[in-house]
């Protein structure tokens, strides 16, 4: 399954995914998707080396699901981190599909 790195924001505790240039965004449809796990944790091995630069703490791989026109977390609790708090404002389809 394809993966996205993510992390917490330092400075004010906001989800983030890094991107394929190596910065950081608060939309997860702009994160660099890696095919594998092997990939995945080669990244996360140099970004974990160079968090303090980045202003990044609490950063691991999330699994996406890509069939859709955005990116999107597959898991429940990444869903939620990624697209907000389970009010009514959020749309109920995108944390329905997320828990599938």
């Amino acid at each position: 399954m394809p993966l996205a790195i993510t992390a917490n924001r330092l400075r004010d505790g906001r989800v983030v995914f890094r991107t394929p240039s190596g910065s950081w965004s608060l939309d997860v449809a702009d994160s660099a998707i890696e095919p594998d796990q092997a990939t995945a944790d080669a990244i996360l091995a140099s970004v974990n080396a160079a968090a303090n630069e980045q202003d990044v703490v609490e950063i691991y791989a999330v699994e996406l699901d890509v069939s859709g026109e955005r990116p999107r977390p597959a898991k429940l609790r990444e869903a939620i981190r990624a697209l907000g708090p389970t009010i009514a404002y959020l749309p109920k389809t995108e944390l329905a599909e997320a828990a599938e």
